[in-house]
């Protein structure tokens, strides 16, 4: 069990980087991808 004692609740900080989503036209379990901020502009300004 991974060293865990009791059922995994969802928060428990050890979890923290390791989320996955199954994506079958992908050929499995990846980390989902980064959506963009809405509201942050795609590239930094320069004055």
């Amino acid at each position: 069990m991974l060293g865990f004692k009791k059922p995994i609740q969802p928060d428990d900080p050890r979890l923290a980087g390791h989320e996955t989503d199954y994506q079958t036209s992908r050929g499995g379990w990846l980390k989902p991808e980064k959506k963009p901020v809405p509201g942050t502009p795609k590239t930094p300004r320069t004055n």
